[in-house]
């Protein structure tokens, strides 16, 4: 008992438990506590005093003197004291156990409960609904109150009202506009259409066959587009197929006459000058398909006529337009929109004249989209852009200028850089162009022809700038169009209103053969099965049919359907059609007998002249046996049935064997000629 126990003072509470735990409700295990605070507060004030040296206490000592003299000097002026906020100065905090520090509170513990319950039962149902089933809908619930209401005036009246009539409910149009049931209908039309141009269409697709031995059935007229109707007041300027889709074509319609005047009557303005006051009417771009010859698939109008148009080889969506007033435009055709994607403007220097014809250019390995376009202001511009560029890069080629008048000049022996200016320089102008067309045969692609108003042709190459390779005088009046064979690389055709056809060969400067048409040329074409063959047109309503192989001085077929000019020609390269263009707008796609679109072989035809002279030779007088009908066996044969297959015609002009076949025949052709540059 008398033992002295001592007892010490320490930081820690000795009554605090060691390794505590606790339970993780989130992980759903027990965790053991990590620096846990065991000390015990006693007593905690924290302290208000400052160093007198130091500067937060001399500041707040001369804040408090300052506001006492303002209280003094307020006092005795009689007036209240007001401390500015600006004045006065904050709390200053004490230096000598003032820390500042952060904290994180601990997280409160969360708990999860789970509960799990029955399997609820589904069942899938599913169906279409649309605006109509929604409309019967709100109608059905119409009718029901309606009768309901007439019901209980009939019990309130006893009958005495007459009942009202139902009211009709307007059909709502907006369902019509859904690409879905757009896509439908025009399914639905073209089935319709095709089953009233029944016979037409197997004519078209070679699923009947045809008696053409007459010279009447050699071309058979299929569809005209549009049916039973035809473009006011615009003839038909270009017709173009699409290089991938066989059944698509774009037709261009504009007028060839001149702009008319406003006013007739009044020919000068205030200054006495000649009015320019032109009415530029709009142009029509129909692209058709032939599944459906009412309607065009899409329409495009231009604020000037249009002259010339060119689907791209490589991206088939792309139509580039050459229009009236010298404007060029590119429209893709998968683009809902009326608008082209890009259009030429005067910051671009456009034509001047009329586009006459414009033509896609590309090569190998080519990022951006290159086109050539030729006018009557003498000039031929290369355009060229890129698919995220919404603007054109321009840049001239060529000026074409008269050449007769610079060839009599330098025959005579005049300078004509040294000849001063005066009245006699007005003849050296600009030839207007008038056709251009680029070689399609590799290693030669660089070249291209181009036709002038004043008869000429010009040899030129995307190499040389500025200048002409070669110049061809062969016709008296305007080079409608020239086209490059597609068989031959070196062998092109022109036609002109100077009533003439001729055949060139691009290493000698005159024509080699000169068809005498007697009538202005609208337009040629080559025909893509036969190297010999090709096709004119004429403004007496006339298409011709040439080969070369057969007939050197003379056609070999002609057809005459009216008295209207036809325009334009262009062959299919994937079916034995053709599409001609009128001057009244109306287009009407023809089909060619076997005779048209393939040649005579001489070989064949010699042959088989001897086979029929040894079989006469050979030839005996039958005998005749009288043997009972009893006797004779039947030996009837079966009948085989003949399917009739859809030939890939453009991969026959693709395969190698074909196109040395017909280049072999021109090399023949130009052999007879006595041309040595054959190959």
């Amino acid at each position: 008992m008398n033992d002295i126990i001592t007892k010490s003072l320490s930081h820690t509470d000795p009554q605090a438990g060691k390794n505590n735990v606790y339970f993780h409700h989130l992980e759903g295990v027990w965790k053991q506590k990590e620096n846990e605070d065991t000390f015990i507060y006693v007593y905690n004030q924290p302290t208000n005093y400052f160093y007198k040296d130091d500067k937060a206490a001399e500041a707040q000592q001369e804040y408090h003197k300052a506001k006492l003299e303002k209280k003094v000097a307020a006092k005795n002026a009689g007036k209240e004291f007001e401390e500015n906020e600006s004045d006065s100065v904050r709390s200053i905090r004490n230096q000598l156990s003032y820390a500042e520090r952060t904290s994180q509170t601990e997280n409160p513990e969360i708990k999860h409960k789970n509960i799990e319950t029955a399997k609820l039962e589904r069942n899938m149902y599913s169906g279409m609904l649309n605006k109509w089933d929604i409309f019967d809908k709100y109608v059905d619930v119409y009718i029901i109150e309606e009768e309901r209401k007439k019901k209980e005036d009939m019990l309130l009246n006893m009958g005495g009202k007459k009942p009202e009539k139902k009211k009709v409910e307007e059909f709502n149009s907006e369902s019509l506009t859904k690409p879905s049931l757009l896509r439908v209908l025009k399914l639905v039309e073209r089935q319709v259409l095709q089953t009233l141009n029944f016979m037409p269409y197997c004519f078209y697709r070679e699923w009947e066959k045809r008696d053409v031995g007459n010279d009447d059935n050699k071309l058979y007229m299929l569809l005209p587009f549009p049916q039973n109707a035809s473009i006011r007041n615009r003839s038909v300027t270009s017709i173009v197929w699409n290089k991938k889709y066989e059944d698509l074509f774009a037709i261009g319609y504009g007028n060839y006459k001149f702009p008319t005047k406003q006013n007739e009557s009044i020919k000068t303005d205030d200054r006495g000058e000649e009015r320019s006051d032109d009415i530029q009417e709009p142009g029509y771009i129909f692209i058709f398909s032939v599944k459906n010859n009412y309607f065009p698939e899409i329409k495009y109008t231009t604020e000037s006529g249009v002259l010339s148009l060119d689907f791209h080889s490589v991206e088939p969506s792309f139509l580039v337009v050459g229009m009236y007033d010298g404007t060029v435009a590119v429209y893709d055709i998968k683009i809902k929109t009326k608008l082209p994607i890009i259009v030429s403007d005067i910051r671009h220097q456009k034509h001047m004249d009329p586009v006459w014809q414009v033509k896609w250019y590309h090569e190998k390995n080519q990022e951006d989209f290159v086109f050539y376009s030729v006018s009557t202001d003498g000039k031929i511009y290369k355009w060229s852009f890129f698919k995220n560029k919404a603007s054109f890069e321009q840049e001239e080629i060529l000026v074409l200028k008269y050449t007769d008048t610079q060839n009599e000049l330098a025959n005579q022996g005049v300078d004509i850089d040294s000849k001063e200016k005066g009245e006699e320089n007005l003849i050296f102008g600009n030839s207007g162009g008038m056709c251009i067309d680029f070689n399609p045969h590799e290693g030669f692609n660089h070249l291209f022809i181009c036709g002038t108003e004043e008869g000429h042709i010009q040899l030129c190459s995307v190499k040389h700038r500025g200048h002409y390779m070669q110049n061809y005088e062969g016709h008296t009046m305007g080079v409608y169009t020239i086209k490059w064979n597609p068989y031959h690389q070196k062998i092109f055709a022109s036609c002109s209103a100077d009533w003439t056809i001729k055949i060139w060969h691009y290493k000698i400067y005159s024509p080699m053969i000169i068809f005498d048409i007697q009538n202005a040329v609208g337009d040629i074409a080559w025909s893509p099965w036969c190297s010999t063959i090709f096709a004119a047109v004429t403004v007496n309503g006339d298409m011709k049919f040439f080969d070369l192989n057969i007939n050197r001085k003379s056609y070999i077929y002609e057809k005459k359907y009216g008295d209207t000019p036809i325009n334009h020609i262009s062959f299919n390269k994937f079916e034995y059609v053709f599409l001609t263009g009128n001057d009244k707008g109306k287009v009407r796609m023809w089909r060619m007998a076997e005779s048209l679109r393939e040649t005579v072989d001489k070989k064949d035809e010699e042959a088989k002249e001897e086979e029929k002279k040894s079989a006469m030779k050979s030839n005996q007088p039958e005998t005749k046996l009288n043997i009972p009908r009893n006797l004779v066996v039947n030996n009837k044969k079966n009948k085989k049935i003949v399917v009739i297959k859809k030939d890939n015609k453009n991969k026959m002009l693709t395969d190698k064997a074909h196109i040395k076949v017909e280049k072999d025949r021109l090399v023949e052709f130009l052999q007879l000629l006595d041309v040595r540059d054959c190959d």
